[in-house]
C-alpha cells in the first residue's frame, strides 16, 4: 500500500464521523460487499435454518456467526484498506488478500474469539467490551499491516496506546448503532414478508401474553425466524467492521500523524519531479 496515494482524506474524526463514513462506502461498494457476506454467510444461515429441526437453531446460527464472521471482516478490511490507498476494491481482490494471510488468520482469529467467549462468560459478559476493543484491529494488524507472532500484540498496544478508553466508548457505540441498523432491517423482512406474501417471520407468530416462551421456542424451532434473523446479522455485521475499520484509521492518523507523513511524502515526490 502506498501511503501517498490515499484515496481518502486520512484526518481525525470523531467515532460518528467513522460510522458516516463507513455507510458512505457500504453504499457504494454495496455490490461488491452483499456477495462477500453471501460467500460467507450462506452456509451458517443455512446449517442454523436445518438445526431447527432439531431445536438448535439459534445456537447453531450463534455459533456459526461468532467464529465465521471474524473472516468476513477480515475480507472487508482487506478489500476497504487496499481500496483507501489506491487499490480498486474487487471480490476477488478482497479474497486473494486474505486468502494470502490465511493460515496466520486461522491462528488468530478463532482463538481470539475463543478468549471473548471464555473470559465473557467467566466474567457474566462485563469484560466482553474491553476484550473486543484491545484485539479488535486484529484484521487490520494481520492483513494490512502483514505482522505475525509476538509482534502482533505489542503492535496492537500501540495502536491503542492512550486511547484504549476512547475504544472502548467507539466499540460500545458501534455495537449500539448496529444494533438499532439490525433490528430495523430484521422488522422490514418481518412486516415485509407478512404484507407481501402473507407469511410472517415472527411478530404475527407471537401471543404476547407468553411473548418470552414464544420467541423462544421459535429462535429455536422455526427456521423461517433463524434465517432471516441470521441473515440481518450477516448483511449487519461488515457494516460495522467499516466502522472500527475507519476507528483504526484515526487513531493512527492521531497517534502516529499519519496524514502528515501522506503530505511530506506528496510533497517530495512534487520537488522531485520538479
Amino acid at each position: 500500500m502506498k501511503l501517498e496515494e490515499a484515496t481518502l482524506v486520512l484526518e481525525p474524526r470523531s467515532v460518528g464521523a467513522c460510522i458516516d463514513i463507513a455507510i458512505l462506502f457500504y453504499q457504494r461498494h454495496i455490490g461488491k460487499i452483499l456477495p462477500l457476506s453471501f460467500i460467507f454467510g450462506a452456509v451458517p444461515v443455512t446449517v442454523g435454518m436445518l438445526g431447527a429441526a432439531n431445536g438448535n437453531g439459534w445456537l447453531l446460527s450463534g455459533l456459526l456467526f461468532f467464529f465465521v464472521s471474524p473472516f468476513l471482516g477480515a475480507t472487508v478490511v482487506a478489500g476497504a484498506g487496499h481500496h483507501v490507498f489506491g487499490e480498486e476494491f474487487t471480490i476477488r481482490r478482497a479474497l486473494m488478500h486474505t486468502y494470502r494471510r490465511l493460515p496466520v488468520l486461522l491462528l488468530w482469529l478463532p482463538a481470539a474469539r475463543l478468549v471473548y467467549a471464555l473470559i465473557g462468560i467467566m466474567c457474566w459478559g462485563l469484560l466482553s467490551v474491553p476484550l473486543a476493543a484491545r484485539y479488535g484491529f486484529l484484521s487490520e494488524v494481520l492483513i494490512l499491516e502483514q505482522l505475525r507472532g509476538s509482534r502482533t500484540l505489542k503492535r496492537l498496544e500501540e495502536i491503542l496506546r492512550n486511547s484504549y478508553f476512547e475504544a472502548c466508548s467507539r466499540y460500545t457505540t458501534i455495537v449500539a448503532f448496529t444494533f438499532c441498523v439490525g433490528l430495523t432491517l430484521f422488522l422490514l423482512f418481518d412486516l415485509g414478508a407478512q404484507f407481501l406474501f402473507a407469511t410472517p417471520i415472527l411478530m404475527a407468530k407471537v401471543s404476547w401474553a407468553v411473548a418470552a416462551e414464544d420467541i423462544a421456542n421459535l429462535l429455536a424451532y422455526d427456521p423461517l425466524l433463524v434465517g432471516a434473523l441470521s441473515a440481518t446479522w450477516w448483511l449487519v455485521y461488515p457494516l460495522a467492521r467499516l466502522a472500527w475499520f475507519f476507528c483504526y484509521l484515526d487513531l493512527r492518523v492521531r497517534n502516529e500523524g499519519w496524514d502528515v507523513e501522506i503530505e511530506l511524502r506528496v510533497e517530495a515526490r512534487r520537488l522531485l519531479n520538479a
